[in-house]
This record gives structure tokens, sequence and C-alpha cells, in this order.
């Protein structure tokens, strides 16, 4: 009599189960968290693209430079730096360019405040203050958090470039 093929085959237990379960759940999870990282640096060029254009169009050169450090800076926090299982802080350096004081831009030695439409200075502090929180979200739920700051990065850019576009050229 020869012996079944079948009784070396692991038996199947509800433990195996179970753990093919949570590996299917942290797979989903994983393809959640990043295409939400995905979006976010999506949406962080898509700022950093508008504030480049900001720059320019500045006359003054140290507007110019300053500005596309800002640019820089956006792109990098919306994506280099969310790195889960990190603290979520951004460097010093970082955070300096990200501030809300980026509207005054070089005026501290050009005695001039950068070129900017009127309604295009409040879109500048919100795509800066947006993405110098994305790093924050690898502390709480990820993909969640991730998404709403990418749809209000979104939102401030398309707010941003509808400033810019209402002003004649020239």
């Amino acid at each position: 009599m020869t012996t079944s093929p079948l009784s070396a085959l692991p038996l199947h237990s509800r433990a195996h189960d179970e753990a093919e379960a949570h590996d299917g759940e942290d797979q989903v999870q994983r393809a959640a968290d990043l295409a939400a990282l995905h979006r976010a640096a999506d949406a962080g060029q898509a700022a950093a693209a508008w504030v480049r254009e900001l720059a320019g169009r500045q006359s003054e050169e140290e507007h110019s430079r300053l500005l596309g450090r800002v640019a820089g800076a956006i792109t990098q926090a919306s994506s280099r730096e969310i790195i889960p299982g990190s603290e979520g802080l951004l460097t010093e350096e970082l955070r300096y360019t990200l501030a809300a004081d980026v509207v005054l831009g070089a005026s501290h030695t050009t005695g001039t405040l950068p070129e900017l439409h009127p309604g295009e200075r409040m879109p500048l502090i919100a795509v800066c203050a947006l993405a110098a929180a994305f790093p924050s979200c690898v502390l709480g739920d990820l993909n969640r958090e991730l998404e709403v700051l990418a749809a209000e990065l979104e939102a401030a850019t398309t707010a941003s470039r509808a400033a810019t576009a209402e002003m004649p050229a020239g």
C-alpha cells in the first residue's frame, strides 16, 4: 500500500488563517500608506512649482534665491522627511525655511518685500505651514493624516494659482 501525498502537507490551522488574514491587512495598510505618501509628494511638488514661479518673477536676486530654497524645502518636507518610525520632526533648517516670515523674503537685506500679487501671501503661508506639518503624520494615522494634509495643500496651491492668474501679465 502506498502512502498518500496528502499526509505530507501541513495541517491547516486556525492560527495559520489568522496569520494570513493579518498579513493581508498589513499589505492593504502598506499600500494605503504608500498611496498617501505619493499623494503628499505630488501635492508638495505642485506647491513647490508655484513657489518657483514666484521666485522666477522676482527682480531682487535675494528674494528669488530665498523663494527657491522655500520651494526645495516644500518638496523635501512633503516627501523625504516623511519617515515612518521617525520622531516626525523637521530639521531646524527646514523649520526656519518654511516659517511664515517667508512672505517677508529677504527684506532685512534688500529693504523691500518680495513681489507678490494680492492674494498670494496667505496661500504662500498656508503652503509652507502645511508642508511643515507633513512629517508629524508618522506619529499618528499616517495615511489618513497625509490624505487630509495633501488635500489641503492641493487646495492652497489651487488658490495660489488662482490669485496669480487674476493679475495681468506684465
